[in-house]
């Protein structure tokens, strides 16, 4: 070792260290190759890593950090375009009236062969890993930070069968991370299948939703184990699917909002919870935003009843064209009309600041809050 400091004293510092750098110690030497090595396929290592990355307060060493869909324009004789995902991370500035910059940066996530860009694809993210879709059988699974990707086996429901939606998420209970994709068949019934990291196979669930449903483009989220899903039909609701019980169910939206006309509702995650984003009028005029909180009424998933509470209006704004959710608590992130800007506004000062974004062509309505992390996409019996 090059300085003396216990192991239990170098081993908490590096949990506080981004992938990239801890990564790095392994070039060091034979000792710290090992070490890192070690703690690389240590689960509880991980586990803490993850911890100390969503700690926002007390570490150091990163930015909250939101993924966003990115416009890059080809300087080709021929007009062309790649829509792929960036990481723009959003150090907190003290003077709150401020603009803030943004530091970005390519994901560099795999894309689907034969695919242009993301808009045709699904994308969700859970702990550090994200996983991509198409609308056909393939997915992939990707640690950005770990550059780490692994393409699915084939899933069982493949020919004559009609996806509509793809999940992802954590299984606290087995310690498993999970992928669950439903549609129907010639039949029109309704079928859903799962696959397992751990397993590196899929199995059929049991799913009842009708089949007169069918989900809004792009407007999903995973939240505490649960992966939700915007649903219209007759009504709108949200499907649901409970990664541990590996199970479906519906959840209504709040009965005011099933007649009102709207620009857009989008899914988003405020202080833990699962948040609707609602904008009524049309579009054209200034921009308002009903934030809308879904709460359990009884603990679990199985037999708990749920309500909706509207727990703020952020507007009316000019120049807005989407939102794209919260980051760093009060913090709600919006896209601009001009697609080229991100406006912040803080909920508890009612201040409105923009977030400078430089190196990306056009800014998508599509993002998520991202965290990196040490987690393997390589299953259980492959970890790195």
């Amino acid at each position: 070792m090059s300085f003396n400091l216990p192991e239990e004293l170098i081993i908490e510092i590096m949990s506080w260290l981004s992938p990239e750098s801890l990564v790095q110690f392994k070039c060091v030497g034979k000792y710290w190759y090992a070490l890192v090595t070690n703690l690389l396929n240590d689960p509880s290592f991980v586990a803490k890593h993850l911890q100390n990355q969503n700690d926002n307060d007390h570490n150091i060493f990163s930015y909250p950090s939101i993924a966003v869909t990115s416009l890059h324009i080809y300087d080709t004789p021929v007009y062309d375009y790649k829509e792929l995902f960036a990481l723009v991370s959003l150090p907190s500035s003290s003077n709150q009236n401020d603009d803030i910059s943004s530091v970005v940066e390519d994901l560099d996530i795999p894309i689907i062969p034969g695919e242009k860009d993301v808009s045709c694809l699904t994308a969700s993210h859970c702990n550090g890993v994200v996983c991509v879709a198409d609308y056909y059988h393939n997915i992939i699974l990707s640690n950005p930070a770990m550059k780490s990707s692994r393409t699915l086996p084939k899933p069982n429901f493949v020919d004559r069968f009609v996806l509509q939606g793809v999940g992802f998420g954590y299984d606290s209970v087995s310690n498993d991370y999970k992928v669950v994709r439903f549609g129907r068949d010639q039949s029109l019934y309704p079928k859903a299948e799962v696959y397992s990291l751990k397993s590196d196979s899929w199995k059929e669930v049991g799913i009842d939703s009708g089949t007169d449903y069918f989900p809004s483009l792009h407007v999903e989220v995973s939240v505490n184990g649960a992966f939700y899903w915007l649903m219209s039909g007759p009504r709108f609701m949200m499907r649901v699917f409970d990664m541990s019980d590996e199970v479906f169910y519906s959840v209504p939206l709040p009965d005011s909002l099933q007649s009102i006309q709207s620009q857009w509702m989008s899914l988003g995650v405020w202080n833990d919870s699962v948040a609707l984003f609602f904008c009524p009028g049309e579009k054209g005029i200034p921009v308002s935003i009903d934030v809308w909180v879904m709460k359990a009424c009884a603990k679990g998933v199985k037999g708990s009843s749920y309500s909706w509470t509207k727990e703020i209006t952020i507007g009316p704004f000019e120049g807005i064209d989407c939102p794209l959710g919260f980051w760093n608590g009060g913090e709600f992130l919006m896209r601009a009309a001009n697609f080229k800007e991100i406006v912040s506004y803080n909920v508890r000062t009612q201040k409105r600041r923009n977030v400078k974004v430089g190196g990306l062509d056009g800014i998508g309505c599509r993002a998520f809050s991202y965290v990196k992390s040490l987690v393997s996409v390589q299953g259980k019996e492959q970890d790195l």
